[in-house]
């Protein structure tokens, strides 16, 4: 009889009921393999890793952590925990200017386009939409607490390299670079020292000091211009009443005491600016520029002449000779006129207020206070972006496409979800 039942675990029914088992054990491991390869910390530290590989070690790790991000967003996408009908309109208009300027510059001039620039915007979106994955996701408290530590941290090691080690610029070598970081990271700071309670605020608050401190200190113009402009956008046009005063009383003993003291020699630098303002250097880039502009051809003024085409041709147009090494013409507006011609500017700029404008909007109408600050901070590091980057660097760089990701991302995606709930409270 022992026999026979051994014998029984090779018969077809025995043969059938191992298969069946082989595919429930196999089934359960891919349930497990998805879930956790669609987790919310590969997101995490994927983000978090090439946040700051970037802007704090300055290194090129950042391209494999964002790289990995877009591995871990497309698991998520074709495991069906990420659907293109999770996708807001918003997402889907991003990517249809980013792919038409992509797009017209490879076929219109493929000799010309610079490639390496391109893959610049690609993982952009990237980030955009893997930050997006993630706003999707229930997670807690602590990954807020751990992106505003990180941004402290990144703030911190500049800080240490400038005062500990004398790197006048911290982990960079231009000035530009290290405000960039600065100015964009100051309204998250300052966002995080106010929602944060208890004696944790404090901890936020040195960050903020030191920010400010390394700032001033890096003496770069277009940074102080651009925050300064921001601040008073955000002043005038977000916020009322006593508010609307003090902040503005506030701003004025901000620039008279830079005036007294000339803290970082911020005074004399735009002292210097205004009496030599006729031989800026920007001013005769933005010249050549458009003399190089008004060169173009009909096809050129409406297509452009390639991502990247202008790096070859612009030295051509300066007639300082000191000046014949930079390739681009330090004006968003002028580059992308000549890279992507008119059509092309007027998707970037108008996609650009568009944001904005549903931005203030969405802030306007939302009646929880930290959405509202949020939202709000997140203005002044986008017009602050548009302006310091679109004075110092290329469009198509990854100092201006990295930061527009990890700007441009989480506003997206607060809009997103700001703007379902208002819906669906308007509906109800």
């Amino acid at each position: 009889m022992l026999h026979r039942r051994k014998i029984g675990l090779y018969s077809p029914t025995g043969k059938i009921f191992i298969k069946l088992a082989g595919v429930v054990l196999s089934r359960s491991k891919l349930e497990t393999l998805k879930t956790i390869l669609t987790s919310e910390y590969w997101l995490i530290a994927s983000l978090c890793g090439a946040f700051f590989s970037f802007f704090a070690l300055n290194r090129g790790g950042v391209v494999v952590f964002i790289d990995a991000s877009i591995v871990f967003l497309f698991i998520n996408f074709i495991s069906g925990k990420y659907r293109l009908k999770d996708i807001p309109a918003s997402y889907w208009v991003t990517v249809a200017i980013c792919g038409y300027l992509l797009g017209a510059s490879v076929l219109f001039n493929p000799k010309t386009s610079h490639y390496r620039w391109m893959t610049y915007m690609v993982r952009m979106l990237g980030v955009v939409f893997a930050i997006h994955c993630l706003s999707l996701k229930k997670i807690g408290t602590w990954a807020t607490i751990l992106f505003f530590s990180l941004l402290s941290l990144a703030v911190i090691w500049h800080s240490a390299s400038y005062w500990f080690f004398h790197k006048l610029y911290g982990t960079y070598l231009n000035p530009h670079y290290l405000s960039s970081f600065l100015v964009l990271a100051l309204p998250a700071l300052v966002y995080s020292a106010i929602i944060t309670r208890g004696l944790y605020r404090f901890c936020f608050v040195p960050a903020v000091l030191l920010d400010i401190d390394l700032l001033l200190r890096t003496a770069s113009r277009p940074a102080v211009f651009a925050l300064a402009i921001s601040t008073t956008f955000f002043v005038v046009f977000l916020t009322k009443g006593w508010r609307r005063w003090g902040s503005l009383s506030l701003l004025c003993i901000i620039l008279v005491g830079l005036y007294i003291f000339d803290y970082g020699t911020v005074y004399t630098r735009f002292e210097e600016l205004i009496v030599n303002f006729s031989r800026e250097e920007r001013l005769q880039l933005w010249t050549s520029a458009w003399n190089m502009l008004k060169d173009n051809t009909l096809t050129a003024w409406i297509f452009g002449n390639g991502i990247g085409g202008g790096r070859s041709v612009f030295a051509e147009y300066i007639p300082d000779p000191r000046l014949k090494v930079l390739i681009f013409p330090h004006n968003y507006f002028l580059e992308i006129c000549y890279e992507n011609g008119i059509i092309g500017a007027i998707l970037v700029f108008g996609g650009l207020a568009v944001l904005l404008f549903y931005a203030i909007k969405t802030a306007k109408q939302t009646d929880n206070k930290n959405i509202r600050l949020l939202i709000n901070c997140m203005v002044v590091a986008f017009i602050t972006w548009l302006i310091h980057t679109g004075l110092t660097f290329p469009f198509y760089s990854k100092y201006s496409q990295y930061s527009l990701a990890f700007i441009l991302g989480p506003l997206l995606a607060v809009l997103a979800n700001k703007t379902l709930t208002l819906s669906e409270t308007n509906s109800k």
